[in-house]
């Protein structure tokens, strides 16, 4: 039988003596966070650029009877303008990206490759964009997630500190390509977060 999100939080909290884990609020939770610095690591330096177009969270650690069920990665990439960018178009369609989730001192995920694109429309949209084509002004959508993965369903439990490593690859020479100061990448993790309820807390 399969465990859900709730069981798997809390299975975790009791092996690791958080006993009141289970009288919290559990809802929908997202962080996000960009490689800013180009140094292939995103979330590990989130408390240097805080900043809600690059970054949700103040720190890579979540505070006490806080945590987050890693349900869907996702992975974004800016454009020279600062604009979010089809991943393709900015590093080629050959081009995959290889990522590990390193989660206190252990890779939890290591050498996942992504390859779709294009999807979901969940937390997906930066607006329509308004184009003029010829004498029509037309409008498009632009999804946000670029690369995207789901079902990993890994817990970050509470005040541990986690990170990603991400590499771009070509899939077709085995060559790594080396984003630059035009081609930032970020990622995204959804899942189910852990919150104070105060209902049972206070």
């Amino acid at each position: 039988m399969a465990l859900s999100a709730q069981d798997k939080i809390l299975y975790v909290a009791n092996k690791l003596g958080l006993s009141t884990l289970g009288q919290m609020q559990g809802s929908t939770g997202a962080v996000y966070d960009v490689d800013t610095e180009i140094s292939g690591q995103i979330f590990s330096s989130a408390s240097r650029h805080q900043n809600p177009s690059v970054t949700n969270i103040t720190e890579n650690q979540f505070e006490v009877n806080e945590a987050l069920l890693v349900e869907s990665i996702a992975f974004y990439a800016f454009d020279e303008s600062g604009n979010v960018a089809n991943f393709q178009s900015l590093f080629g369609s050959e081009a995959v990206i290889l990522f590990d989730l390193v989660i206190g001192n252990k890779r939890v995920m290591k050498d996942t490759p992504v390859f779709a694109a294009g999807t979901p429309y969940t937390f997906a949209n930066v607006g329509n964009i308004s184009k003029t084509v010829g004498a029509d002004l037309l409008q498009t959508f632009n999804p946000r997630h670029q690369v995207f993965m789901e079902g990993a369903g890994i817990l970050i439990p509470p005040q541990v500190q986690w990170y990603v490593d991400y590499r771009v690859f070509n899939v077709v020479t085995g060559a790594t390509v080396t984003p630059t100061d035009t081609q930032r990448i970020g990622c995204y993790l959804f899942g189910t977060r852990v919150l104070l309820n105060f209902n049972t807390t206070i």
